[in-house]
């Protein structure tokens, strides 16, 4: 399956893999890279308006995780990743969840490993499992996003359960040291060293700006909060796909009211 949205942008080879776990400075690290001139950096945040993106997130996790109950077993190939990644310089924020992947289908790409201290990462990624797994948001992943033709949410779902090896949030939740810990590990013993740049942010300019032979800006190096724009973000989604199933639903609900209220007239006539 092609997406036809991404295949009518020109491709670039991907120059960088920022495989930093989501939440871990990834969307600072997005802005850097566009000021070092990358062309297009793909950032969950950046990209959570994108139908196209999500769908091929969605077929993304069932190819990758045997967690999940719609695993197909059958990894993606370089150019459905391209469906994805295709008109990018740059991957960040979500590819770490399929970084073994796409070290692979993308040999020549640097990797920049961001890795923060763990309770500080956690204490902002729990925001992610509070958000996606709210009411509300069961709300929208469940009924509105079917009914819309969205699969935002529910790939967002299914790339965190399979990537923490959980059957729900609460496993994700216990199982979140081991697999920040795999990860990091997982990275290092992969990516020849070479190719490999182990960051920590408040390093600044320098050791990123070396290892991708970029000239030092005269800025800055940017800090974003990453947690708090991706909370508002995610709960200006919801808010979007309950209200745009509602006006899917209403001229369903008005003709059903209208129903009752015309037999009820009848019946009222008639008796």
């Amino acid at each position: 399956m092609v997406n036809s949205s991404t295949a009518s942008k020109p491709k670039r080879e991907m120059k960088v893999l920022a495989l930093g776990l989501p939440l871990s400075g990834s969307a600072s690290i997005a802005e850097a890279l566009t000021i070092l001139g990358y062309k297009d950096v793909h950032h969950g945040i950046k990209a959570i308006d994108s139908v196209d993106d999500w769908k091929v997130i969605n077929r993304a996790a069932d190819a990758t995780f045997p967690v999940l109950p719609t695993y197909t077993g059958k990894p993606f190939t370089r150019d459905e990743w391209d469906e994805l990644y295709g008109p990018y310089d740059a991957g960040t924020d979500m590819a770490a969840l399929f970084a073994t992947q796409l070290i692979q289908v993308y040999p020549d790409a640097k990797v920049l490993l961001v890795i923060r201290d763990f309770d500080k990462w956690y204490a902002s990624y729990k925001i992610v499992f509070e958000e996606l797994w709210s009411f509300r948001a069961d709300l929208a992943t469940n009924y509105a996003e079917p009914l819309i033709g969205s699969e935002t949410g529910l790939a967002s779902r299914k790339a965190i359960l399979g990537f923490f090896e959980a059957n729900n949030v609460d496993e994700a939740r216990k199982n979140a040291r081991m697999v920040y810990d795999r990860h990091h590990q997982q990275l290092q013993d992969m990516v020849p060293p070479e190719k490999l740049l182990v960051y920590r942010m408040g390093e600044g300019w320098e050791p990123i700006c070396h290892f991708l032979d970029k000239p030092v800006p005269d800025v800055e190096f940017p800090w974003v909060n990453e947690a708090a724009v991706l909370k508002a973000k995610v709960a200006k989604k919801i808010s979007s796909h309950i209200t745009s199933a509602a006006m899917v639903l209403l001229p369903w609900v008005v003709g059903a009211v209208a129903l009752g209220v015309g037999l009820w007239t009848m019946a009222r006539r008639d008796g």
